[in-house]
């Protein structure tokens, strides 16, 4: 089950990125959350939270990032909110989606984390870059510069791709 919301993610996510936002690396997850009619405002949210989707009657869809993390780890969270967006989207007109960091949320067992994880990743980090990348020679630090995502986040990639151990 787990390989097939994992397939699923990544045909989404190729999907998007082909329709609103082309080849260029490093992809921009605000402007791809923003042409799919998503609002992404920094917000002043909880250390333990990461990020949210918010989805009131008669709004658009907001995604909340965490003022506090990184620039990798905002753009990581916008990706994987939008995950959440794209496999939601056929939803009632009311919804919401916190994401909290703690060791659950990376256990891999909940298919909606697991979906958002890996859209995210295949959104910010497509795989044909990656195996162009690997191709090159570069290592994974080198990579992670290139996409904008933190070492741990590509080294997941790679291993993810069967492309590093």
């Amino acid at each position: 089950m787990t390989t097939e919301i994992k397939s699923e993610a990544a045909r989404d996510a190729t999907k998007l990125l082909s329709a609103v936002w082309g080849a260029a690396i490093p992809v921009d997850p605000v402007s791809i959350a923003r042409a799919a009619g998503l609002r992404v405002l920094d917000a002043t949210l909880d250390e333990n939270t990461l990020g949210a989707l918010v989805k009131q009657p008669g709004q658009d869809p907001t995604i909340l990032l965490n003022r506090s993390d990184s620039e990798n780890r905002k753009r990581f969270t916008c990706a994987h909110e939008i995950g959440h967006f794209v496999r939601r989207s056929e939803e009632a007109d009311e919804y919401e989606t916190i994401d909290l960091r703690n060791p659950l949320s990376a256990t891999g067992e909940d298919p909606e984390e697991v979906y958002a994880n890996e859209f995210a990743a295949c959104l910010l980090m497509p795989e044909i870059d990656v195996r162009r990348f690997v191709d090159m020679e570069l290592g994974d630090l080198e990579m992670a510069i290139h996409f904008r995502v933190s070492r741990e986040a590509m080294q997941y990639r790679l291993k993810n791709l069967g492309l590093r151990s």
